[in-house]
């Protein structure tokens, strides 16, 4: 009764939860999820527009071959299996690459990181098959997609319009030339440079857009590294 008696009558239980390495740990876990989320957006526009300027390319310099096809009875659908099917191919081998990279480097790189601030036993990779599956329909729907928009904008043509060299585009006086004191000070290659910009918009959208993902991901990739290196200090120095 006595020992009964000198219990105290408050308890303190403290789980898992309460411990600030813990709840550390698990918020800088959220961190990266999110982190993640916003990653493969850039990489599939890149892979996209990659995509959509090398078909383009290759359809436009096998334009004739096209139409001698297309005029000797072939379908569309036929003219292009040649172009989805190498994009499909790049898309699938590129995806393997990805995931084998990605699911053995990148949890490494990024528990080696968080080891300067914790005590980690065990690393333990685990392949998911849900990402994977999600990652190889979105590679290949990006690429394949790109690959279908370019290849029947063009053999839509007749064959007889296919099978003679593409008509370049009818030049037009552009803005910068209106400004006469800036235009007349240009050399004739910048001349050159400023008319093809204005006048195929498409490859220069699609070459600002690329570089812009290409610089997004890396000045992200150097602000991780910064706050990464930057935690350890001023949590346990300062």
């Amino acid at each position: 009764q006595r020992k009964i008696l000198d219990v105290p009558d408050k308890w303190f239980v403290n789980t898992r939860d309460g411990n600030p390495s813990y709840t550390s740990w698990f918020d800088n876990g959220v961190k990266i999820g999110r982190v993640a989320m916003v990653f493969p957006f850039f990489f599939f526009l890149v892979a996209a527009l990659v995509s959509l300027t090398t078909i383009t390319r290759m359809v436009e310099e096998e334009r004739t071959q096209a139409g001698t096809l297309k005029a000797m009875g072939y379908s569309p659908i036929f003219i292009a299996g040649k172009y989805i099917s190498y994009a499909l191919l790049a898309s699938l081998l590129g995806s393997i690459l990805g995931l084998v990279i990605g699911f053995n480097l990148f949890p490494r790189v990024i528990i080696w990181a968080y080891q300067m601030m914790y005590h980690i036993p065990a690393l333990v990779i685990e392949f998911n098959p849900f990402y994977a599956l999600i990652s190889i329909g979105l590679a290949v729907l990006s690429t394949v997609g790109a690959a279908m928009a370019a290849i029947f904008s063009e053999i839509r043509e007749r064959p007889a319009a296919l099978m003679m060299p593409k008509v370049p585009k009818a030049g037009k006086r552009i803005f910068l030339e209106r400004i006469t004191p800036l235009w007349s000070r240009l050399s004739f290659s910048r001349k050159v440079t400023f008319r093809n910009l204005f006048l195929y918009k498409k490859r220069f959208w699609m070459t600002v857009l690329g570089i812009s993902g290409c610089t997004a991901l890396i000045l992200t990739g150097f602000g991780i590294k910064d706050s990464v290196d930057a935690i350890a200090a001023n949590q346990f120095k300062h």
